[in-house]
């Protein structure tokens, strides 16, 4: 397991604090000279956990006031949703993810998920899986994966039923995704895309093909989506 450095580490640390409700809508955050001493790091280690806790959408800084916790939109992994029912935190127990096709080596990312790895990255070939998520049994997604089968010791022994495979890739790896590159469109559910989101023929989609940068060099995570966009807002952000 990669070891995590010091602002990724207090970053974990914060964000379980948010989530877990010791820090609610609307609290301010310890400032960053108070983080600092209580956990007896240098002011651009703490800035930089801070900064990430604001790009993730749990905390926006307000001058002369600090970092205030924010309502987030659910998240669904690397896509979250929002709509009127929906605009609870991202661990609502509301969401199930169910593993379709369970983590399984192949050589080479499918022709489908329109971005293709570089000769390099397919050396050791890539973990493929399968997955779908729900919310109150409305499936919302439906995603195709290759993540490198490089240094993720034990991935298939893990636990991705229910979890967010990005917190795991996190806890598990060091692995974060960075930035992505995405081509994305509408279009209307065919046989096949009706039946894995279980709506009608013809219905709205959206269609996503990403591929995410991480703090690994040379390490991307391809992603292949089709998200049930009939009645719902897509948000597009890395964690």
């Amino acid at each position: 397991m990669a070891k995590a450095t010091q602002y990724q580490k207090l970053y974990e640390i914060l964000r379980r604090q948010i989530i877990d409700g010791k820090y609610e809508v609307g609290d301010l955050l310890p400032s960053e000279n108070e983080l600092r001493a209580a956990y007896e790091l240098s002011q651009p280690t703490v800035r930089k956990a801070v900064e990430m806790l604001e790009k993730e959408g749990f905390v926006k800084k307000r001058q002369g006031k600090g970092s205030i916790v924010q309502t987030r939109p659910v998240g669904v992994g690397i896509i979250s949703i929002m709509g009127d029912e929906f605009t609870s935190h991202h661990d609502d127990p509301s969401i199930n993810t169910r593993i379709i096709t369970a983590p399984q080596i192949v050589t080479r990312v499918p022709d489908d998920f329109g971005f293709q790895p570089r000769e390099r990255e397919s050396e050791n070939g890539f973990y493929f899986l399968e997955r779908v998520r729900s919310i109150n049994d409305r499936i919302i997604f439906h995603e195709k994966l290759c993540i490198p089968n490089h240094n993720l010791s034990r991935f298939r022994q893990l636990k991705l039923e229910n979890n967010s495979l990005y917190d795991i890739l996190f806890r598990q790896y060091n692995i974060m995704t960075t930035a992505s590159e995405q081509r994305f469109w509408a279009t209307a559910a065919d046989d096949i895309i009706a039946e894995q989101l279980q709506v009608s023929l013809g219905n709205p989609v959206q269609r996503l093909q990403r591929r995410f940068s991480t703090n690994r060099s040379g390490f991307f995570i391809y992603s292949n989506l089709t998200a049930n966009t009939s009645d719902i807002y897509l948000f597009s952000y890395s964690s």
